[in-house]
């Protein structure tokens, strides 16, 4: 009579697991593995694919500006995230009474936001990095939802008709610096648009107009980011244009409906940007000699603790810590 064998207590090992563990067997074992003499980071003896491609990873790391040696102290770029507020506003006391409705918001790439060392050489003027900005996020508060002025018509929470805008925003977008042989600017053409209306609200939030991948806008080359071509500031790029317009018309929007009435809005702008740490940078630091351990900062015989001064230091960002909180 044959015997059933249990599941799980066979003696022999299945061929494609047997397989398997032998080709793992064969992978591990390496004795010695040496550089080329021609070519440091390629191996003269034979190995699977997958642990030769980690293996000569490891050792062009350790061997080419490795942290290990020491080579390499500066080369990181911080993603920083920077959010502002300003009030949109269409009255311009020096436009002898003709509506501005739109509204620029440039930002200068020529800026360092960790701007240090300035004060005398080798810093200076070696602070200067291309501040790029990559995505932005525009935000806007919406107006009261009822009328609660006193004497208005209607009367207070009878109508919500005047709380309703409409933001009309975009992020525009050239192709050259200058147009024809004039010397004229270039137009700047909507690259990123968007419309949104603005419903009032009572329990009043920020209402998002705008979202911009710069990075995916202006990767194609076709076009390019809009800088100034006045020639006041030809490192301001502008970021996005809006103009707030009255969801009925599309004429400029006011508050009461009418040019007097004092019209502020209250805009958020977060820009994501990417900082280089600057190859100069230096730290407020000092070297002083004297004959006690007791006293760090004072002379016994020596010269007097001249404080701290500015001095060349290599600066590289190695994690985000929190240790405060």
């Amino acid at each position: 009579m044959a015997l059933k064998s249990r599941p799980g207590n066979t003696s022999r090992r299945s061929k494609p697991a047997e397989s398997a563990r032998r080709a793992r067997v064969r992978d591990a074992q390496i004795t010695m593995i040496t550089p080329s003499v021609t070519n440091p980071t390629s191996f003269a003896c034979s190995l699977p694919a997958s642990m030769k491609e980690r293996t000569q990873a490891m050792y062009t790391a350790g061997m080419i500006g490795g942290a290990s040696t020491g080579g390499v102290t500066t080369h990181t770029e911080l993603g920083l995230k920077v959010t502002d507020f300003f009030d949109y506003q269409v009255l311009d006391p020096g436009a002898s009474g003709v509506v501005q409705p739109v509204t620029n918001y440039l930002w200068s790439v020529d800026q360092n936001l960790f701007e240090n060392g300035t004060s005398s050489l080798p810093f200076t003027d070696n602070e200067r990095t291309f501040c790029r900005p990559r995505k932005l996020e525009v935000y806007v508060l919406p107006v009261k939802g009822f009328a609660i002025e006193s004497g208005s018509t209607p009367s207070p929470n009878e109508s919500n008709a005047e709380g309703m805008y409409t933001v009309q925003a975009q992020v525009p977008g050239c192709s050259t610096l200058a147009s024809g042989t004039t010397g004229t600017p270039v137009r700047a053409l909507a690259a990123d648009t968007q419309v949104t209306n603005i419903l009032p609200q009572v329990d009043t939030f920020w209402k998002k107009v705008l979202s911009c991948d710069l990075q995916k806008t202006f990767q194609s080359g076709v076009m390019r980011p809009y800088f100034d071509t006045t020639g006041v500031d030809v490192s301001s790029m502008c970021l996005f244009q809006m103009s707030i317009v009255d969801s009925t018309s599309g004429s400029t929007y006011f508050r009461t409906g009418t040019q007097e009435a004092p019209l502020s809005i209250r805009v958020k702008v977060v820009v994501h940007v990417d900082q280089p740490i600057a190859t100069i940078q230096n730290a407020k630091l000092a070297v002083f000699r004297n004959e006690s351990f007791l006293f760090p900062t004072t002379a016994q015989n020596g010269a007097s603790y001249p404080g701290t001064t500015e001095s060349y230091v290599q600066t590289d960002l190695q994690k985000v810590n929190n240790y405060s909180r």
